[in-house]
């Protein structure tokens, strides 16, 4: 680990496991020094109780294939639909992209998950996925995520094709008390430089029962800012990603 992060420290060096990121860059962006670390970090799936730990090299397919895994994660990994692709692609690949529209990072952000890493000189430490993602530092190692009893979550993407760059992703997890949607958490994909919570969305619904798909929609889209790019004009990624927040909550099952 130590002599893969000195490597990782010189400027214009990446790291590379499954490569499905690397490997797509156009030749102009290809990096100058690639550093394989697919047999350094730990990629066994556990599950302890209501605690799931998924080593940063567990790749999509193995996510959909650990007999254990909540539902929910597995839908998130298997919308990445190229079944090559989900055999290379990591967990920990994917979240330290950290695209606008990673597959994971939305669900496993409602999920509260906390990332274990290890940074250059410094011993291993774990952070919520959330700040990690705002700040990213050092080699993810796992990712721990906690099913709390009675919760609600989905994870949805909206694209133009099945294996085509998302134009939205957007995941939410809650409980229903006495009808009324608590502990909400909503995150969005496609609408900043990473995937993102959006608290300003969860207080729009927080402690009322669940509205109706339009009255969600409503209310989220003049939330959402967006900024026209390949994914689609603005106006279309705003609206599309409305209807998708709506799809989502009312798409939520209890986890297991």
């Amino acid at each position: 680990m130590g002599e893969a992060l000195d490597l990782l420290a010189v400027a214009g060096t990446v790291a590379i496991a499954g490569g499905t990121a690397v490997l797509a860059f156009e030749a102009r962006d290809k990096p100058e020094r690639i550093v394989d670390i697919g047999k350094l970090l730990p990629k066994a799936i556990l599950r302890r109780g209501d605690e799931l730990i998924i080593g940063a090299c567990a790749t999509f397919q193995e996510l959909i294939e650990f007999g254990q895994m909540p539902a929910v994660i597995a839908a998130a990994a298997r919308s990445m639909a190229n079944r090559n692709t989900r055999n290379r692609a990591t967990v920990g690949g994917n979240l330290a992209g950290n695209k606008s529209c990673s597959s994971l990072a939305p669900i496993f952000l409602v999920l509260g998950a906390l990332v274990e890493y290890q940074e250059r000189g410094r011993p291993a430490a774990t952070t919520p996925l959330a700040e990690w993602l705002d700040s990213p530092r050092g080699l993810i190692l796992n990712v721990r995520v906690r099913i709390a009893k009675g919760l609600r979550a989905s994870s949805l993407r909206a694209s133009r094709t099945a294996c085509d760059i998302a134009t939205a992703t957007a995941a939410c997890a809650y409980r229903l008390e006495g009808g009324a949607v608590r502990d909400l958490r909503i995150a969005v994909g496609g609408f900043a430089a990473h995937a993102q919570l959006r608290p300003d969305i969860d207080r729009q619904f927080e402690g009322s029962a669940l509205p109706p798909k339009e009255a969600i929609d409503k209310a989220v889209d003049p939330l959402l800012g967006a900024i026209a790019d390949q994914r689609g004009s603005a106006d279309y990624k705003r609206l599309r990603g409305a209807a998708l927040v709506a799809d989502a909550m009312h798409a939520a099952e209890e986890m297991s």
